[in-house]
């Protein structure tokens, strides 16, 4: 330790601050007794000098009388019986000791602990590990369910949430051992919803299994767990990109401008007609009303969107869909076919960019009609 005095303000609030809360009260006993035995180094001083501030020992036998008076322990037991005279000798040479010299001592104390490093096993279950028996069963299981920066999510929770058809291949493929560990963490109703799908010595042979199993880790579960999600994931999964590809293509061209659309797909018909013809299947456009609407659902249809937007698509529709433009027309009401059509010439021509988004704006009404249960699609193939 130092061997000159700090000022008296050097730990402001230590002393006033709750035992709780004192600095060296959470220091790990081993690590008290080394920091001690550092102090003790050194032969004992002379206390005619003791006028200069304590000696080390002196200095060593503070913190234990410190430490005994605000947690009732003492290192005492852990020491050998050379250092414990030295600091029986020391507090004997010791009577009064003011503020300002405790808070010294109590300095030097800290700097002798920070030179000790700490080693930690990292991850949760290294956390667990390090502090052994203080962790109850109670806190160990919540942990195990609790997501942290170094814990993925639960794979369990995903199990759970899987077809009844994923889980039973997937198991079919382990031992009845694993199937069993699986049974026995989700629900009893799943499970035995699984049971059923199994083969009888399949499910027997977990049955069984799962009247055997003894006590299991919660790494070795989760690692099951994990090991099934990765099975199930590499059974479904279809790559990064959602979909269908043709679906895919449908759905980007339905709002691409009509020329563009028209363009694109007429140089893939050039090129795999067949391919063309499934992208357009697949496909819902301002043309497509007349054969995908009902006749009964066409007034739903025009009141999908607002009235502007409705006008809008029907005056870009005279020059380029006509088709499509008189099927709405003939399907509606005789006063609001005359309405929609006195509006339409009003505004007459429209720019086609303005024409293609109301046109988008009204397929989109009837996509979210379709999805609401108002309205039924006819298939191409109806």
């Amino acid at each position: 330790m130092a061997g000159e005095l700090a000022t008296a303000n050097s730990l402001d609030g230590v002393l006033s601050a709750p035992p709780a809360t004192r600095p060296f009260q959470s220091a790990k006993p081993d690590v008290l007794e080394r920091a001690i035995a550092a102090t003790t180094q050194a032969p004992i001083g002379d206390h005619k000098n003791s006028r200069k501030g304590p000696n080390r020992d002196q200095k060593a036998a503070i913190i234990v009388r410190l430490l005994h008076s605000t947690t009732g322990e003492s290192p005492f037991a852990t020491l050998d019986t050379g250092l414990v005279t030295r600091l029986v000798h020391a507090m004997a040479g010791l009577t009064y000791v003011d503020e300002a010299t405790i808070l010294t001592v109590i300095q030097d104390f800290l700097t002798d602990i920070d030179s000790f490093g700490l080693y930690f096993q990292p991850g949760v279950e290294g956390a667990i590990a390090t502090l052994g028996g203080l962790v109850t069963e109670d806190v160990t299981a919540r942990l195990a369910y609790t997501p942290t920066i170094d814990q993925p999510d639960d794979p369990w929770v995903a199990i759970a949430a899987m077809e009844i058809d994923t889980i039973v291949g997937i198991i079919s493929q382990e031992t009845p051992r694993v199937g069993a560990i699986v049974l026995s963490k989700l629900s009893a109703v799943k499970a035995a919803e699984i049971l059923a799908e199994l083969t009888p010595e399949l499910g027997q042979a977990i049955a069984q299994s799962a009247l055997e199993i003894g006590r299991i880790g919660i790494t070795a579960v989760n690692n099951i767990g994990r090991a099934i999600t990765d099975a199930a994931n590499a059974t479904q999964d279809l790559g990064a990109l959602p979909g269908d590809p043709v679906e895919r293509v449908g759905a980007m061209l339905n709002f691409a401008p009509s020329l563009a659309r028209e363009s694109l797909l007429s140089g893939l018909e050039d090129t795999d007609a067949e391919l063309a013809d499934q992208v357009r299947k697949t496909m819902f456009t301002f043309r497509d009303i007349p054969d995908r609407i009902e006749i009964k659902d066409v007034p739903k249809v025009v009141r999908a969107v607002e009235n502007e937007v409705i006008v809008t698509a029907l005056a870009g529709g005279v020059i380029s869909e006509r088709d499509t433009v008189d099927f709405i027309y003939a399907n509606l009401s005789k006063r609001l076919s005359e309405q929609l059509t006195e509006e339409v010439g009003d505004i007459g021509e429209v720019k086609p960019k303005d024409a293609d988004r109301a046109m988008n704006a009204l397929v989109q009404g009837i996509r979210d009609l379709e999805n609401a249960g108002e309205i039924t699609l006819i298939t191409p193939e109806q």
